[in-house]
């Protein structure tokens, strides 16, 4: 049975060291409502564990925010094996709410994304007791409902992100393999169905683990390239009929990006790991100014004697954008806030051990929600922090 999937926070060698928890993924969410909200700056952070009642061992991968009063948060647990986990914000706690767990062993969720109040999606992966199929779930305004989707890999298929443009719009990454080194995964909902679309695999393996869209002929995906020179960013673009690869940086001996997140056709980002043989893993942020994808500064807090990575990156507008991940390590959560002309390092919450965030949704930049995990007395446990 394969077992669920690594965190794409930090290189496997570092992470198997620095972080307990047992999933993979990246999580990124844009607004994809009007902000109720007011769009004043963020005044601080709270922390709160998830109200998860009855399991041990959840931890969130993503989260899709709609307004202040409505939010969702994914991921799994692990009670009588690792199982869907979704939670709902209504203003004034998170609710856990029914999910499908298809298949004969694990089931985990990975990324989500809402068009409205009544129309959402999620995505990961699950065992069927030969191969790990794609998993695509859709919330209808009553229930979660597992949906038909693609699997083109036996044995391994994975969707690790999900972006709605619309009701009739909607991508979903990942990869998949056949036996042999993984390739891109690209899905798309037309309203009716899911079908797989055709994407670049430039590498000796590739996988793709976020997705952002700003109109019909508007998308981006992001992941890794694997190549024998080192693993390579990689990012592809929509147009409108055919995904095709764009040139990015590449400023260290490996690079990984882990999600992406934009507000029009000039302006995107782009966030991941950077690593070096003589160094630890750092910060990466990629910029989409409208013509080409430029490497940008950002904060590594302890430098290259502590490990850092950046999991999700949400957007409001050129001047305002959230970064997530973890630092010390593995340890410590880590927030980074782009105020139009730099990032910073914004205090953040750390509930217990091997903190790490790895999804962030917003609407304005006064609403912020970011999730992910923690270990406190030996159990991972999930939780949610809050910019109001």
């Amino acid at each position: 049975m394969t077992q669920p999937r690594q965190p794409a926070t930090l290189f496997a060698g570092v992470l198997a060291a620095a972080v307990l928890l047992t999933s993979a993924l990246t999580g990124a969410s844009q607004a994809a409502a009007p902000a109720a909200a007011p769009a004043a700056a963020c005044r601080g952070w709270t922390g709160m564990p998830a109200s998860v009642i009855g399991v041990v061992g959840p931890t969130f991968f993503g989260t899709a925010v709609l307004s202040p009063c409505d939010a969702w948060a994914v991921g799994y647990t692990d009670h009588a094996g690792v199982k869907t986990l979704i939670e709902r914000w209504d203003g004034a706690a998170w609710e856990q709410y029914p999910s499908p767990s298809p298949g004969t062993g694990n089931a985990t969720l990975e990324g989500v994304g809402a068009v409205s109040a009544t129309d959402a999606w999620a995505v990961g992966s699950y065992f069927d007791g030969t191969n790990e199929k794609t998993l695509i779930l859709h919330w209808d305004g009553s229930q979660w409902n597992q949906v038909p989707s693609p699997s083109p890999g036996s044995p391994e298929n994975f969707l690790q992100e999900v972006r709605p443009v619309s009701a009739n719009d909607v991508w979903a990454v990942g990869d998949y393999s056949r036996g042999g080194p993984n390739k891109t995964l690209i899905l798309h909902w037309n309203g009716t169905k899911w079908t797989r679309v055709p994407s670049p695999s430039p590498g000796g393996g590739d996988d793709l683990t976020g997705v952002t869209a700003t109109s019909a002929s508007n998308a981006w995906a992001v992941g890794t390239s694997f190549a024998t020179s080192g693993d390579q960013t990689l990012i592809l673009h929509w147009n409108g009929s055919t995904w095709t690869r764009v040139a990015s940086p590449d400023p260290d001996t490996a690079n990984r990006l882990n999600s992406v997140a934009a507000t029009s056709a000039t302006n995107a980002w782009a966030v991941g790991v950077a690593a070096n043989n003589g160094s630890g893993d750092q910060t990466l942020v990629l910029r989409w100014n409208g013509k080409k994808w430029a490497h940008v500064a950002s904060p590594d807090p302890g430098g290259t004697a502590v490990e850092s990575g950046l999991n999700g990156v949400a957007v409001n507008s050129a001047g305002s954008a959230f970064a997530v991940g973890s630092t010390a390590n593995g340890t410590q959560t880590l927030i980074l806030h782009w105020n139009g002309t730099a990032w910073t390092q914004v205090p953040s919450p750390s509930l217990g051990t091997n903190d790490s965030l790895y999804g962030v949704g917003t609407t304005s930049p006064g609403n912020v929600w970011a999730v992910g995990g923690y270990v406190l007395g030996g159990t991972s446990l999930a939780f949610a922090v809050h910019c109001c």
